[in-house]
């Protein structure tokens, strides 16, 4: 297996130093390491040009690219020098309508979206360092880029990989997915949650009677992708929300 697919998070290098290597190990392990530590130092462009021409080293520099990505989202650049001014169209945009949770502005939104999708096509089996390259933006960016991620998950996992399964979960509990989004969420869960699982089902139908508007309406989103066809109990909750007083639920509950 060539170092760099071997590569683990920073994290993660600790809990190897425990490990027995024989010197093969130890050699491959090392340049793996040094390799990495080389990636980290590039920025978008070169990752994208060396990606390109390399081909064994494009999972690599999409994953560094995705981190670099994400790492804008969450430290955006802060203004260079002097305060806001009260007049200041970015200032009082903020105050008037603040940001959602997870939902910060992508700059280089094409970019996310086609590392996401080069490595959903580029893995073939379960790659667990990939995954964690493409959980992330399940929840961060615009809506299109989330929809992307949700489709690489459903490629790259396996049936039943708990992380993936909980992220989306948290995508219906906050119900921060429009209808393309949500689309997408329900076939990834069809793909990795087994029918009628107890616990997920629990939880959907904990879901639907929640008081805020958006659980629910997305709990009834996801329903018909995590229940077998002519489930009694599903049917039930369906049917009882036909009449809702929401019509995006009566909507909803009709096309379910």
């Amino acid at each position: 297996v060539p170092p760099w697919d071997c590569q683990p998070p920073i994290e993660q290098r600790e809990s190897r130093c425990t490990m027995k290597l024989d010197h093969h190990d130890q050699m491959w392990t090392l340049i793996g390491e040094i390799l990495w530590d080389i990636l980290v130092l590039l920025d978008e462009k070169a990752l994208l040009e060396l990606g390109t021409c390399t081909r064994y080293l494009l999972i690599q520099c999409e994953r560094r690219r995705l981190g670099v990505f994400l790492q804008q989202v969450k430290s955006p650049e802060k203004r260079s020098a002097g305060k806001l001014r009260l007049s200041d169209d970015q200032h009082v945009s903020r105050k008037l309508c603040p940001p959602p949770k997870r939902l910060l502005r992508v700059q280089n939104t094409r970019s996310v979206q086609g590392a996401l999708m080069k490595l959903s096509r580029v893995v073939k089996d379960e790659d667990q360092l990939v995954i964690s390259s493409i959980l992330p933006w399940v929840e961060c960016g615009d809506q299109s880029t989330r929809a992307c991620a949700l489709r690489a998950v459903g490629r790259v996992c396996r049936f039943g990989h708990r992380e993936a399964v909980s992220a989306l979960m948290r995508c219906i509990r906050e119900s921060s997915l429009n209808a393309a989004a949500m689309l997408e969420l329900g076939n990834t869960l069809q793909r990795l949650v087994p029918s009628n699982d107890p616990d997920i089902l629990k939880e959907i139908y904990q879901l639907l009677e929640s008081n805020a508007f958006p659980v629910r309406h997305a709990a009834l989103q996801a329903l018909p992708h995590v229940c077998s066809k002519g489930d009694e109990k599903a049917l039930e909750k369906i049917l009882a929300r036909v009449d809702d007083k929401d019509v995006e639920i009566r909507e909803e509950a009709i096309r379910a």
